[in-house]
């Protein structure tokens, strides 16, 4: 039986190459299929379909600390 790990990592390369490098090491040495979550917007909705494994990308928006406020919604 094949487990999945979601793995979420993008924005920047910062985030996403440590996430592609955590997915590789599990789909090499297990029977875990990694599937990457990131933002439509990241670098990850380039480079993601260059690489081997399943992924999504969701519309999300950064929350930004010091105006975190105006995110909420009435």
């Amino acid at each position: 039986m094949t487990r999945r790990v979601l793995i979420a990592g993008g924005g920047t390369g910062g985030h996403l190459m440590p996430a592609l490098s955590i997915a590789t090491a599990l789909a090499e040495s297990s029977d875990i299929e990694p599937v990457l979550v990131g933002a439509t917007r990241g670098v990850e909705a380039r480079l993601l379909p260059t690489r081997p494994f399943r992924y999504q990308l969701l519309p999300a928006e950064p929350i930004y600390r010091r105006t975190f406020f105006h995110h909420v919604r009435r």
